[in-house]
């Protein structure tokens, strides 16, 4: 519940935000004295209209200073612009003004200066404690309502001011706005109505401040939607500076550990390497860092808009919805329109490329390498639903695992029957294998492609690898205990096999520029704890972290590319089902396939829940392996056999 102490709290800022944006002068930028209005809407203070309008003749033009709207003076001069009454009525019940008000009454009988202690509502004269008294003592203004500036600014005569409060017509100055023209969109009073509004549809200010209300609340609503999407921006590049600071980190480790190498030949090479990774990276800071501002700016004035906005719809009158609804639409358009809650920065990844002959460059100290930038596509926009491409079957088989071949062919291995097919484009069964080489496969559960289309084929129980050519020949063996999934990182210089529940490990091959396959690195234990328990399919990211589905419990290992853990997904509220199949696509947001829910889950690169790609509803039957294909499609291998390729990313 809230407090008198929250409610004070909420009343002072929202006073904060009304100084700023609605009670200063866009000239002065101090509280309005004597507030105007241009016939375009934009207020300033009658003293600094004077002095900005270098020629207040009658008929001479001028450009506004918020919107340069040419404008002219009119025939009464600069009295002949229209007052803001409700600029003033915000001073006097909602603000604490800084400038004290003059009594109207001591200006115009005595020509003195008298500090003013009262308000007449009904005529708006500011009055000092002497002219009160008598204000209402005459025919003309003994109806009038006069209240202390301490009665204006307490809520329980809020009610009695609206309901008092009369606005004169900017063209007709001893009228009253009486009525409102729906023909012309404004509001107008008795003289106006016989002179210029003959025969025009008239209605009640009450009811067309009712008319006005919705417009402006479905505008107000769209602030709403556009300040959470720049919330939401705001988060994204947050998040980028977060993975730039670690990529940096990463890259700065890879640059010193290869400077020591050769400390003595490539000291300087080194400096000068570091020196462009933080140029880069700072260039980049900045540029993130000024997208954050703008957004931060235009989500602030966004957040007070719609504030100042929803105060008016509560607490104004009519007349005061009617007078400023030009002013406040022009206002939320503006915002409406605005792209800075939309504008990313595109993203950097960078990396440390080497000379792999470095021993012939020691001498030059090029051997040290070069920090190279690869420039993220822009963030991508996801489907409001997946779009199933294309369904095909590949027999009655559970279908372990799938690859898409660089022309386009799908590869699918069935290890409980101990083979692996090939589909067309298309979806046809084209070939079967259940031996490579002369060597009968025994359950092939892993399989990924390399660029030129030779393929990494896990075999599990052959408790083997085979590197095979474009024609499935056999071109190297390598020996590995218990392999299931396969992946190759984007330079195809690594190869990582899970190796489930008896090895209970991850093994990482090293492929040198012969092609000769070394094994490297074994992820096992952390701190002497066993890190997995039964890994099952595993995926590279573009930074070289590693992916690691594992079963039982069920859940993601994401890993530093030396293997540290670096984050864990378990799904929402921890409901992952067996995560049989996982992949990455070119935003590294991470793909993994819920057996048992029969949905497919989309992670971010830090381990959150995103939203789910497709369900049972969208077809889904045990979706098992899965792999993105050449058009960004995601490719899912089902337990009947059942393939679907699913477009779940809009297409620029």
């Amino acid at each position: 519940m809230a407090t008198a102490r929250d409610d004070r709290d909420e009343e002072e800022s929202l006073r904060a935000k009304i100084t700023e944006y609605f009670v200063s002068c866009p000239l002065c930028l101090e509280e309005y004295k004597d507030p105007t209005d241009l016939p375009c809407r934009h207020t300033f203070c009658k003293d600094c209209l004077k002095t900005y309008i270098s020629n207040p003749t009658p008929g001479s033009k001028f450009r506004c200073p918020v919107c340069q709207k040419e404008t002219e003076v009119p025939k009464d001069g600069l009295e002949g612009f229209t007052h803001n009454f409700f600029i003033e009525s915000l001073q006097d019940t909602v603000l604490q003004p800084t400038h004290k008000k003059k009594c109207s009454s001591c200006v115009l009988l005595s020509q003195t200066e008298t500090v003013a202690t009262s308000k007449c509502i009904t005529c708006h004269d500011y009055l000092c404690e002497r002219c009160s008294s008598f204000h209402c003592a005459t025919t003309l203004t003994k109806d009038h309502r006069v209240l202390t500036f301490q009665q204006l600014q307490s809520s329980e005569y809020q009610k009695e001011i609206q309901e008092q409060q009369k606005i004169i017509c900017p063209e007709h100055k001893g009228e009253m706005i009486r009525y409102f023209c729906s023909d012309c969109n404004v509001p107008i009073c008795r003289d106006c109505k016989d002179l210029h509004h003959d025969g025009h549809k008239l209605i009640s200010l009450e009811k067309a401040a009712e008319m006005v209300k919705p417009k402006l609340q479905t505008k107000f609503c769209g602030m709403e939607k556009n300040f959470e999407k720049g919330e939401k921006t705001i988060d994204k590049i947050d998040e980028i500076l977060g993975t730039l600071q670690e990529n940096e980190s990463f890259v700065q480790q890879e640059i010193k550990a290869r400077a020591a190498h050769l400390r003595q030949l490539v000291d300087q090479r080194e400096k000068t390497l570091l020196q462009e990774l933080h140029q880069t990276t700072s260039t980049q800071r900045n540029n993130l860092q000024i997208s954050r501002k703008n957004c931060s700016a235009t989500c602030s004035s966004i957040k007070t808009t719609t504030d100042v906005v929803k105060n008016i719809l509560q607490r104004g009158a009519p007349i005061d919805v009617l007078m400023l609804q030009h002013q406040l639409g022009q206002r939320l358009d503006e915002l409406q329109s605005t792209s800075a809650v939309d504008d990313i920065p595109e993203e950097l990844k960078l990396t440390l490329t080497t000379n792999t002959e470095v021993d012939q460059e020691i001498s030059s100290g090029a051997g040290l390498g070069n920090v190279r930038i690869s420039r993220q596509p822009a963030l991508p926009k996801l489907k409001p639903q997946a779009v199933c491409m294309l369904e095909f079957d590949t027999g009655p088989e559970v279908t372990v695992d799938i690859s898409v071949s660089p022309n386009r062919e799908y590869v699918t291995t069935h290890g409980w029957k101990n083979k692996v097919k090939v589909c067309s484009s298309d979806g046809t069964v084209r070939q079967e294998f259940t031996s490579v080489s002369d060597t009968q496969l025994k359950h092939p559960a892993g399989i990924c492609h390399f660029p030129d289309g030779r393929m990494v084929l896990s075999d599990t129980d052959n408790n083997k690898l085979f590197i095979l050519s474009p024609q499935w020949e056999v071109q190297q063996t390598v020996d590995v205990s218990n392999p299931w999934g396969v992946a190759l990182n984007n330079s195809c210089t690594k190869i990582a096999v899970a190796q489930g529940k008896k090895e209970k490990s991850v093994s990482v091959f090293s492929i040198d520029i012969k092609g000769k396959i070394t094994l490297t690195d074994v992820i096992k234990n952390k701190d002497g704890k066993q890190l997995f328990n039964y890994p099952y399919k595993v995926a590279y990211m573009s930074n070289g972290c590693l992916v690691v589905s594992d079963t039982s419990p069920n859940k993601l290992h994401i890993l530093t590319p030396s293997g540290d853990p670096l984050y864990q997904y378990t799904g929402p509220d921890n409901q992952l089902g067996t995560p049989d199949g996982v992949c990455v696509d070119e935003y590294d947001n991470i793909l993994v396939t819920d057996r048992d829910n029969h949905c497919i889950h989309l992670v971010s690169p830090d381990g959150k829940f995103i939203q789910y790609i497709a369900t049972r509803a969208d077809g889904l039957y045990y979706p098992w392996g899965c792999t993105i294909n050449q058009d960004g499609d995601l490719v899912v291998a089902q337990g009947n056999g059942k393939v679907k390729v699913f477009q779940y990313l809009e297409k620029c």
